[in-house]
């Protein structure tokens, strides 16, 4: 109950954060009006009990007051209803909002990563138009209520034994909460599987995905899934609801037989001559309403209780711990420095083992670093962990002695400039969708073609429709399409807006490219740094060792941790990991044998070897 009174609470409180003066009006005004509509049941009974007396002027009155109420009850409920459909969709936009910054806001993103967190989340996306309907439940069950109180009042005036049927609502009001209960429980339960039957959904309608769902002819096998999904949610969600409508119905039973039972001795009362007729026609109407209130009740309430739990569970991913998200952080950092990882581990949610770590790693100034190492090895994880993105879940990572766990994370991730693996394709404006790397500059026209420039992405824009000015993507009917490669080079030129970064990442920048345009890319990345003061801590992930070679220091990575480290003759000198893996690569671009040892990788034997490609 507690849960449900404090997602009521903050339901209104936004309500009236949103709109101030509509959402008093609405909370007052409905159940207001409400308990007016009851003076109908009044004018009537003077109706009939003025024409049974032949009392003209005590039937007219009746009459006057019944046509009276209902014009404004009838004209007043239409003005709240607009006022409260207007009320209702800035409540649900407030609520758009604020869960765009509690999935967008954190410090980091391990959240994402976190099944229960996607759960839920997954459960608010489907829900999220029940933020506003809250607002609106709420409203409609306080009408109801007062509704409900006025005809029982007016009953009991008549006879006080129908002040008990309120009590013989409880077991329905019960069995409701009862049903609404379980099936959200149900709902919770198969969240996991709505979100596989919506990433389903989605790998089947998206135009990226349509090549290989075409040619492995995988339509029917994704429906088959979609449906099994579809059945697994569905089977618990049904079972519970038909539990929960057994309940109803034996609530609903004993109600009609305690409102019958009142009718019935309404009756003998005007038979025995101590009521009148239209005391009678008032239980009569009253009776009806309350029948009409109590069907109300059932979805009133199981609509009330589902879109509070709705805001229940927007509750609970606001209190979703955020590790390393505490305040009071430094607003100082130096303005060059050591980049240095000590100790680091980083553990994936719910996950036993590290994906990383123990990590110890000192990143010198101005260093051209490459991280090398299999699929799977945390090379990515690492570039999040450097880019501030995750909190060391051991150790720490300091820059110019400063610990980043110290440092407000906006204010370190401000100076860092990065390019990921998993790109983001902003279908914006084609200056827009660079320009965002340095929101300060996204309408500087001159930033954005000198970060184009530098990506090597200049001649994508140029041959757009409107330039700069063009729309991306498949979204909107006059974007502009483009292909892996191109949209790659523009993330390079959005990294490439800061201009005076202190650290710059690219984690497998040149996977779309092809291999001239990779090495160009690299050449201006990994050039000799000299003694540049302010050049910054350079971090490159490639899989393509004959690509990196020229870095100042290369990191070896194998299942989470450091193996090799060093500048790359040293490192072939050695004849560890690095050696048999730049030989197998090496191989790879050259013509000669298929293998080579790690002294003809340290002889470079092959000419094509020698290639950045």
């Amino acid at each position: 109950m507690g849960s449900w009174l404090s997602a009521a609470r903050l339901v209104v409180g936004v309500a009236v954060r949103a709109d101030p003066r509509r959402a008093v009006l609405v909370l007052v005004l409905v159940p207001l009006f409400n308990i007016i509509a009851a003076a109908q049941a009044l004018g009537l009974r003077s109706m009939v009990d003025g024409a049974v007396a032949r009392q003209l002027t005590e039937a007219l009155t009746g009459g006057l007051v019944l046509v009276l109420v209902t014009v404004f009850v009838h004209q007043a409920s239409a003005v709240a209803t607009d006022l409260r459909q207007v009320l209702q969709q800035r409540v649900g936009l407030e609520f758009d909002r604020r869960l765009m910054a509690l999935c967008s806001g954190p410090a980091h993103v391990s959240h994402y990563h976190d099944p229960e967190f996607l759960d839920t989340a997954e459960l608010v996306r489907q829900r999220r138009t029940e933020f506003g309907g809250a607002f609106a439940a709420l409203v409609e069950n306080a009408g109801l209520l007062a509704r409900f109180v006025a005809a029982v009042v007016l009953m009991a005036l008549v006879s006080p034994m129908l002040a008990l049927l309120p009590v013989f609502i409880l077991p329905l009001a019960l069995a409701i909460r009862w049903q609404a209960t379980i099936v959200a429980a149900a709902e919770v339960a198969g969240a996991e599987a709505d979100r596989q039957r919506a990433a389903l959904l989605t790998l089947a309608t998206d135009p990226a995905a349509a090549p290989e769902v075409r040619l492995y002819r995988l339509g029917g096998e994704i429906a088959t899934r979609h449906r099994a999904a579809f059945a697994v949610s569905a089977r618990r969600r049904e079972a519970a609801r038909a539990r929960g409508a057994v309940a109803m119905a034996a609530g609903w039973l004993l109600f009609c037989v305690a409102l019958v039972a009142g009718l019935y001795l309404v009756t003998r009362s005007v038979l025995s001559g101590t009521a009148s007729a239209g005391e009678a026609v008032l239980v009569l109407l009253l009776g009806t309403r309350l029948v009409g209130a109590t069907t109300g009740l059932s979805f009133l309430i199981g609509w009330l209780r589902r879109s509070l739990h709705t805001v229940a569970l927007y509750q609970r991913l606001a209190g979703y711990p955020h590790p390393g998200a505490a305040g009071g952080r430094s607003q100082e950092l130096p303005e060059r420095g050591d980049l240095v990882l000590d100790g680091v581990t980083f553990r994936y949610p719910g996950e036993a083992t590290p994906a990383l770590g123990p990590i110890d790693l000192r990143l010198p100034a101005g260093a051209t670093v490459a991280v090398v190492g299999d699929n799977g090895a945390g090379k990515s994880t690492l570039v999040a962990l450097l880019a501030g993105l995750y909190p060391p879940s051991t150790g720490r990572v300091t820059f110019g002695g400063q610990d980043l766990a110290q440092v407000d994370p906006e204010l370190w991730r401000s100076r860092v400039t990065a390019t990921f693996q998993d790109f983001c394709r902003f279908e914006l404006l084609a200056r827009e969708s660079v320009g965002v790397g340095r929101l300060g500059a996204i309408d500087d026209r001159e930033a954005v073609g000198s970060a184009l420039e530098s990506a090597g992405a200049a001649t994508i824009v140029a041959e757009l429709p409107a330039g700069l000015d063009s729309r991306l993507g498949r979204t909107f009917p006059d974007g502009t399409d483009l292909s892996s490669g191109q949209w790659q080079k523009l993330a390079l030129a959005r990294g490439r807006m800061r201009t005076a970064p202190t650290v710059v990442l690219l984690d497998e920048p040149a996977a779309s490219l092809d291999p001239d345009s990779e090495a160009e890319l690299l050449r201006r990345y990994l050039a000799p740094n000299g003694s540049t003061a302010d050049a910054p801590i350079t971090v490159v992930v490639s899989h393509r060792l004959t690509t990196v070679r020229d870095a100042d220091l290369i990191v070896v990575l194998h299942e989470g941790r450091i193996v090799e480290y060093g500048p790359h003759a040293e490192l072939l000198d050695r004849a560890g990991r690095y050696a048999e893996m730049y030989a197998l690569h090496a191989a790879a671009y050259a013509d000669g044998p298929a293998v080579l040892s790690a002294a003809a990788a340290r002889g470079e034997v092959a000419a094509g070897s020698g290639q950045t490609r």
